[in-house]
């Protein structure tokens, strides 16, 4: 992938999944409700595990 077409894709990426929060809150679906029933355990464990992965491709897509 080249460094022009990130952008691009986060261009087109934030307004489509902020629309779609929107309107899936307007329709009564509530996101939140999802979020909250999740045990907190499982954020401690992924949370770690997401941050590994940005790290290693802010890594591997920094030029050298």
């Amino acid at each position: 992938m080249n460094r022009e077409s990130l952008p691009l894709i986060c261009g087109l990426l934030i307004p489509i999944v902020l629309v779609s929060f929107i309107l899936l809150n307007y329709y009564g679906y509530d996101i939140i409700l999802f979020f909250k029933k999740i045990n907190i355990l499982y954020y401690i464990i992924i949370f770690p595990i997401v941050l590994g992965f940005v790290v290693i491709i802010v890594k591997w897509l920094k030029p050298d």
